[in-house]
């Protein structure tokens, strides 16, 4: 193939790119941005695979994921797992609340509200037909209290979230958070190390859509 020809090519798959991330569909027919993958394993790899995917089960990583957008209710809350040492693996937590909007081109905005607010627009969602997964990262802030002590904690943690998108929520639902790097770590503080994480579920096995 001489030179010419191999340019050619290249304009081709290069305006090709173009219009897959330039769609601005926002429905099943969404692409997913190129280049999401880095970011996707900058998450992945903090965490052992085997411990982690054996207690978080699948993910979805199809280039066309469903129309996610939405409020929903994680009630009741349920940690299902951890590798934090002295945190207990199996807890019923406060109910969270979390929404989906402005889904486009594989992003979406996300509001996590679970010990504080969280929104953030950095969401990639991969998935195929009605399963998704969603990723985030995010600089996380929080005050710890474990018994008489408080901690302030800062640290940058993924959030992986998934599940199967149906009229009355978001069945098989669950989510890890997951510690990237801790950039503060006060003594005697745990969660702060990289690759530490928990796992939560809905207790009733859906995330239930709310209503206006």
């Amino acid at each position: 193939m001489n030179t010419n020809k191999v340019i050619l090519s290249l304009a081709f798959l290069l305006a090709g790119g173009l219009a897959l991330v330039s769609c601005t569909k926002n429905d099943d027919t969404t692409i997913v941005p190129i280049g999401t993958e880095d970011y996707i394993e900058d998450i992945l790899a903090v965490v052992p695979d085997s411990a982690f995917w054996a207690d978080y089960g699948s993910i979805h990583r199809g280039p066309i994921p469903p129309n996610i957008e939405g409020a929903y209710l994680i009630a009741p809350r349920l940690r299902i797992g951890t590798n934090v040492p002295g945190m207990p693996s199996e807890l019923v937590e406060p109910n969270a609340n979390l929404s989906f909007t402005k889904q486009h081109n594989g992003l979406i905005v996300m509001d996590l509200n679970e010990t504080s607010e969280t929104v953030t627009d950095t969401v990639f969602v991969m998935g195929s037909g009605s399963n998704f997964t969603a990723y985030c990262i995010e600089d996380k802030s929080y005050d710890l209290i474990l018994g008489s002590t408080s901690y302030h904690v800062n640290c940058r943690r993924g959030i992986v979230i998934s599940g199967k998108v149906t009229a009355a929520g978001i069945s098989d639902f669950r989510y890890a958070t997951i510690v990237m790097s801790a950039e503060s770590h006060p003594a005697g503080a745990p969660m702060q190390e990289a690759g530490s994480y928990f796992f939560y579920k809905d207790g009733d096995n859906l995330a239930e859509r709310m209503t206006n």
